[in-house]
């Protein structure tokens, strides 16, 4: 699935590589449901523990029951896309057209696909299978895939120079008996010691180098074996049936359903044993060189998934074209692994037990009418009301950790939701017009609105505790003032307690629980308007789109509460939504018979910008009603104050004759650094204590909101992306009437980096020294390198035998290049070299 989003310009997979679930990234866009995600039309955006506490937001997609993939660009206006903010990726599944030649009406379709040779790299027999037939009052089609593979070789060929200036070493670690190498050191890191706002550990900024051991270490390792916990089984089933009435109407009901089950790892953070200083062998494997050590540690996960859909459509006139469509969806995650070390229970087993239910109702009706002056129009007005239920059980550090401790110590513990249970309504409501025929000028424009209730059910977190502003007096004061009125010492003192616990109580102080339910509700808002010109006779067409649209956060957003790797993190309830304005602009040139009469051209170049205000990331926070300091270890989602921006060229070209073709396509994202800016209270019930050590009395004046602060967050590395450049180029011979099929894919994604915000007065004396890199005055971004550019070459061969069987073989990654992606704290590698042979048989 990676490989296909990877071939869409402006579009890639945020997910690991073998993981069966994907998570679309659009244009920057990506997690929590910020792009709008659906199979067969039912919108899927799942989310999941990650070890970085990513933003996931995952569709389950089986790519052997796979069709087509339809992707829209910016804000488009629909009941599917409501409650997003742009960019929309529907995925269709098999249909009877796809495996039934020409004027039959039985058929069946068998696809199968192995590795073979010593590069089969862990693909083992997959394949899926088709059976269908039609009448003329019904179409009935089954499905089934199955797939399984074994952990794969990573690539081992690559720059070394290359690799020591750009490989993000702190995500990689290198282990020998005595752990020589665990603790980078200034020389080999080009910032190191660098702290963020809250003084703390999590939220600091290192970035570290390979040293020329480290990358002959790591060839080694990548060349020894397989990576473990890049396994993957999976397989799913499909059903399609489809009634026509065979009215004057054009009336017909689908059914659609889908069952999937996955078991996968995921999150896998290597480590590589190498040999000792003196040439010796100690830790195991490790006789010839550096070795993968061991099972690295991983997010256990299995998923399984149901999707069922019921729809229905006719035309009775021009105005009146009604679709319904009824779908319930289930999704059912358990994922395990071992508190690290670094947690409060390290060597523990943890869990996340989610499951995701949603059903509901889609209404829309096209009409089609003519308008003097605009000429033909249509109207597309739609209606969504659908529920969405989510129930966990998970098992944290410090709920495990809090029971440890009842039972050790008798100390009562009450149970702090990591994730807690919700459940939510939504309805939509959308309208749009557009213009039809074949003129010119062609221009649509939309509204929709989502009202969006949620109740979050058996909360328990933590606020502040302070009631009001003024001085609360203290009990020294209160002594001191009974004294001077006459009272003896004995007498003051015992009136002054009393007095103080009265102030104590009148001002409060110290942590309050919240416990219970809470409700909130959303109204979000999206608009679009679009417009394009055909030069007639030209085949050239410039368009122009610009749309706003609004999200919602998430429970587990607002209420993630808990303790990860000694990290806290605490509830938000005061999330905002989020707000995007896109834009897209561009330019498509088609011309058939070009050079020749049979062949065809299509070229276009893009540029998009999205603006996200809002966007919910990562920073320190003060609770209601708690006194503020710029130093605080606590985290939550808050909405950045600063505008996140994502922006770029996207360019297409394919070109297409009888005897070869070549397709090609390019993003190159315009650099832009976001940061993190977020208020101290975004209550906006803040204050500021001050003692007068004196008298004992503590001062509360009101701040609201509290201060401005401006950071990089913990998760850096996936805030702070900066967007690589990326493409591919496909070039193929199609001799023998386009029986045969002979090319090869060149990828191509540029350096991948980062960018922090450093803040000087956070930093302590001295910290400077230990970056080889100069830092900013004041405040500034510093950019990490984390891997290098990388160009991978495929080959494959096709052959058409006859009208039934077709076969080949695709070898990928010819070259061996080691390619990866960072996530917070590991990296994700892809497959080395790997050969498949695959077929396809239609009877």
């Amino acid at each position: 699935m990676a490989d296909l989003l990877d071939s869409i310009s402006g579009v890639s997979a945020n997910n690991l590589y073998a993981a069966p679930e994907t998570s679309v990234k659009v244009q920057g866009i990506v997690g929590y449901g910020r792009v709008s995600q659906s199979l067969e039309g039912v919108t899927q955006n799942f989310h999941a523990f990650t070890k970085d506490i990513g933003r996931t937001g995952s569709i389950f997609v089986d790519p052997g029951l796979l069709s087509s993939i339809d992707v829209t660009r910016g804000v488009s206006t629909s009941t599917g896309s409501l409650g997003s903010l742009g960019g929309s990726v529907d995925f269709k599944y098999m249909d009877l057209d796809d495996i039934l030649f020409p004027g039959k009406n039985f058929g069946g379709m068998v696809r199968g696909q192995t590795g073979f040779s010593k590069y089969r790299n862990g693909e083992k027999p997959s394949g899926s299978f088709f059976l269908g037939g039609r009448n003329d009052r019904w179409d009935v089609m089954v499905g089934a895939s199955d797939s399984r593979n074994d952990a794969y070789k990573i690539g081992s060929n690559f720059d070394k120079g290359d690799m020591m200036r750009n490989f993000h070493a702190n995500n990689l670690e290198f282990r020998d008996s005595k752990h020589t190498y665990l603790h980078p050191i200034a020389d080999d890191c080009r910032y190191l010691g660098i702290v963020g706002v809250t003084r703390g550990g999590r939220d600091g900024f290192r970035n570290c180098q390979l040293t020329s051991d480290k990358a002959g270490w790591l060839k080694q390792a990548a060349k020894s074996g397989e990576l473990k916990g890049t396994q993957r089984n999976a397989d799913a089933q499909m059903l399609r049936v489809r009634h026509f009435f065979n009215d004057t109407y054009d009336q017909s009901l689908e059914l659609f359903a889908t069952a999937n089950h996955a078991k996968y790892e995921t999150d896998q953070q290597p480590i590589i044993y190498i040999p000792e200083q003196d040439g010796s062998s100690v830790m195991p494997g490790t006789e010839n060189g550096a070795v993968w050590g061991g099972q690295p540690w991983s997010v256990g996960s299995e998923l399984k998934g149901q999707v069922i859909s019921l729809k229905y459509k006719g035309a009775f006139s021009d105005l009146v074209n009604p679709q319904f469509q009824l779908f319930r969806e289930v999704q059912d995650r358990k994922q395990r692994w071992v508190a690290r070390e670094g947690s409060v229970v390290p060597g523990e087993q943890m869990h996340y037990f989610v499951e995701n239910e949603s059903f509901g109702l889609k209404l829309s009706n096209a009409s089609h009418f003519d308008a003097a002056l605009l000429g033909s129009l249509r109207m597309d007005a739609g209606v969504e009301i659908a529920r969405r239920n989510k129930n966990v059980d998970s098992l944290g550090e410090d709920e495990f950790y809090g029971r440890y401790i009842e039972e050790t110590m008798g100390i009562e513990y009450k149970g702090q939701k990591w994730d807690p249970d919700s459940r939510s309504e939504t309805m939509g409501l959308t309208l749009a017009l557009s213009t039809e025929g074949d003129g010119p000028w062609q221009a649509s424009a939309g509204i929709g609105w989502q009202r969006v209730s949620m109740d979050i059910y058996d909360l328990r977190y933590q606020i502040g505790g302070i009631r009001k502003a003024g001085t609360q007096y203290g009990r020294t004061y209160y002594r001191d003032l009974l004294m001077a009125q006459g009272y003896d010492r004995r007498t003051a003192v015992s009136m002054a307690t009393e007095l103080a616990r009265q102030q104590s109580e009148e001002f409060g102080g110290g942590s309050i629980w919240v416990e219970g339910d809470e409700k909130k509700n959303y109204n979000l808002k999206q608009a679009n308007f679009a417009l394009q010109y055909t030069k007639p006779g030209t085949g050239l067409t410039t368009y122009a789109s610009i749309g706003y649209s609004e999200r919602a956060p998430t429970s587990s957003e607002m209420y993630l509460y808990g303790m990860w790797l000694r990290q806290g993190f605490t509830a938000n309830p005061h999330l905002e939504p989020e707000k995007n304005l896109s834009l897209n602009l561009g330019v498509n040139y088609q011309r058939k018979a070009w050079l020749m009469s049979q062949d065809s051209l299509s070229a276009g170049v893009g540029f998009y910008r999205n603006r996200i205000r809002n966007y919910i990331g990562y920073g320190p926070i003060w609770h209601e009603n708690q006194a503020s300091s710029e130093q605080n270890g606590v985290y939550a989602s808050v909405n950045n104050l600063a505008p996140v921006i994502h922006q770029g060229f996207e360019l297409n070209l394919a070109y297409q004759q009888p005897s070869f073709y070549v397709r090609a396509h390019l993003t190159l994202p315009l650099r832009y650094n976001n940061k993190m800016c977020s208020y101290q209270n975004p209550s906006g019930k803040g204050y500021s204590s001050v003692q007068d050590l004196a008298t004992g009395n503590i001062t509360h004046t009101a701040i609201g909101k509290g201060d401005r602060l401006c950071y990089s967050g913990w998760n850096w590395v996936e805030d702070g992306q900066i967007e690589p450049i990326s493409g591919s180029l496909t070039m193929a011979l199609t001799p023998y009437q386009g029986k045969l099929e002979l090319g090869g894919t060149l990828h191509y994604r540029g350096k991948q980096r980062a960018s922090y915000w450093y803040v000087e007065s956070a930093q302590g004396n001295g910290s400077s020294v230990h970056s080889s890199v100069p830092l900013p005055d004041g405040e500034g971004f510093v950019t990490a390198n984390l891997y290098p550019s990388v160009t991978k070459l495929d080959l494959f061969v096709n052959y058409r035998f006859s009208n039934n069987l077709k076969a080949g073989v695709y070898v990928s990654n010819l070259t061996d290049r080691m390619d990866a992606t960072p996530t917070t704290f590991g990296y994700n590698f892809y497959p080395g070299r790997t050969i498949t042979a695959n077929m396809e048989y239609r009877f």
